[in-house]
């Protein structure tokens, strides 16, 4: 992949590993302990149909439950957060960086400064940079994440206001941070990986998203009209890059 050995290796130690060697020994096994993305009462003849309304059932328990647990004080602290703050940061890996991307954006769409950083290292840098008047999101499922857990510590030191978006209360990433904003799926019941936990999510960050619209004053469809321009404008830009 044209990268030095010396560089792989100095990669791994800086993930606390004695080597490659050990690093790959660990990925093994970590691949072979991920659950298969598949229901655990399917078998092989299970038809299209019960697969369709079992996984939509999923989603829908995963939403219910996350609505019982969610902290909506706690939410609506921190939308009073992001209205003022000076740089949203969004934190996320995989997935859950996904998500950061797209809560980034709707941030955005208000006028505010709202930022995705999705790669390890630059997220442990980036919060260095941090200070009071900002606000940071660490995204992870099961919130085990070690680099975004210490990239949020690093950020609540410098005196950041730093929330976690997270499906398990107690994780490290939990906390280490201000504000747990926690979702709920029970994968015991149902195993389509954490699909239904990113969607829980996504409902979280729409929630902040459409209250602090609704504290500037926009309605439901302004802001259904100010996407619809943000869509018409990346559409001229992609147009003009492909004819140059």
């Amino acid at each position: 992949c044209g990268t030095s050995a010396a560089t792989i290796t100095r990669f791994c130690k800086s993930l606390d590993y004695a080597g490659y060697k050990e690093f790959q020994l660990d990925m093994a096994a970590a691949i072979a302990q991920r659950e298969p993305l598949v229901l655990d009462d399917f078998t092989s003849d299970a038809s299209p149909e019960t697969i369709i309304q079992r996984v939509f059932e999923s989603n829908r328990q995963s939403l219910s439950e996350s609505l019982k647990v969610l902290d909506v004080a706690a939410l609506i602290n921190v939308a009073r957060l992001v209205q003022k703050a000076e740089k949203i940061f969004f934190l996320g890996l995989g997935g859950s960086g996904m998500i950061g991307c797209s809560g980034a954006e709707r941030f955005m769409s208000l006028g505010l400064t709202a930022i995705a950083v999705v790669d390890p290292y630059d997220q442990i840098f980036t919060m260095g940079n941090t200070g009071s008047s900002d606000v940071v999101f660490g995204v992870s499922h099961t919130g085990q994440s070690t680099h975004i857990t210490e990239a949020l510590r690093i950020a609540r030191r410098r005196g950041a206001r730093t929330v976690a978006l997270t499906n398990y209360p107690q994780s490290p990433l939990a906390e280490v941070s201000e504000f747990r904003l926690i979702t709920s799926f029970s994968e015991h019941r149902i195993n389509v990986g954490v699909s239904s936990s990113r969607i829980a999510q996504m409902c979280v960050i729409d929630s902040l998203y459409f209250i602090v619209a609704s504290w500037g004053g926009r309605t439901t469809q302004q802001l259904a009209d100010e996407a619809e321009k943000m869509a018409q404008k990346m559409l001229r830009f992609r147009v003009t890059d492909i004819s140059s």
